[in-house]
């Protein structure tokens, strides 16, 4: 019964939240999984690592044009000991598959997170709303909402940068957020070659199906290089080119 109440406890925030939050911060409690069956569920690699105490966080890796599993995963235990728990067995077998669970290690030579990527901005929230909105989480330092170059009209999405990462922190605890009429999902802004790098991995993994989706990948490069009208990055006449990718 106590596996049972600590899951439900863990449905009450964003899968892969808390997970994210500490993504740049070596955390104790956490683990790469790797060695997954497709087929895997949450809820059945939840149930498992659970033997092994308490999991407040857990996410399996799924690709975004297939919707298919990755092959791995995280999971974040409330305490260390659980780790040692998990490496002290030899062999961990799951869904007919042995399974390799590891000790997440912190990314290095990277700074905490501070700025985010926003989507589904609707066109009539007025960037005062959108300052105010994330304003309650923390200092500003640059809102960027980038402009289409081609209709001269502000785009779905926009990077705001703060002075420190623990708003970010804040903001990731849920992943969708009601800003002015539109329901915005919430990503860690990531400088555009580590997504180019995401992005060839990916495109490996798929093998042939890449070769015939020219235009999608068109469209994921649509979020760099746009002209931004906004914060301080624009003032040196408005031909800033964004760096970023979201995560």
């Amino acid at each position: 019964m106590e596996d049972v109440n600590e899951y439900s406890n863990m449905e009450e925030f964003a899968e892969g939240s808390k997970i994210n939050a500490s993504k740049n911060q070596q955390d104790d409690g956490k683990m790469f999984i790797g060695g997954l069956s497709w087929d895997m569920s949450k809820k059945d690699l939840t149930e498992y690592l659970s033997r092994f105490g308490e999991v407040v966080d857990c996410t399996i890796k799924i690709d975004p044009v297939t919707g298919r599993s990755r092959g791995f995963g995280f999971v974040l235990f409330k305490d260390a000991a659980s780790v040692d728990k998990v490496l002290e067995l030899k062999e961990h077998k799951l869904d007919g598959k042995l399974i390799d669970p590891k000790r997440a290690k912190a990314l290095k030579g990277k700074e905490p997170p501070k700025k985010v990527f926003v989507s589904g901005l609707s066109p009539d929230t007025s960037e005062e709303q959108i300052k105010e909105y994330f304003e309650a989480f923390g200092e500003i330092e640059n809102i960027e909402l980038p402009m289409d170059t081609k209709t001269n009209e502000r785009r779905g999405f926009c990077f705001i940068t703060y002075t420190d990462e623990e708003p970010v922190k804040k903001l990731l605890e849920n992943r969708y957020h009601q800003i002015g009429s539109g329901k915005c999902e919430i990503k860690v802004a990531q400088p555009k070659e580590v997504y180019r790098q995401q992005q060839q991995q990916q495109k490996g993994g798929r093998g042939a199906a890449a070769g015939g989706r020219g235009g999608t990948r068109g469209r994921g490069q649509d979020y760099s290089g746009q002209q931004s009208t906004y914060g301080k990055a624009s003032r040196g006449g408005g031909n800033h080119q964004n760096n970023y990718q979201p995560y």
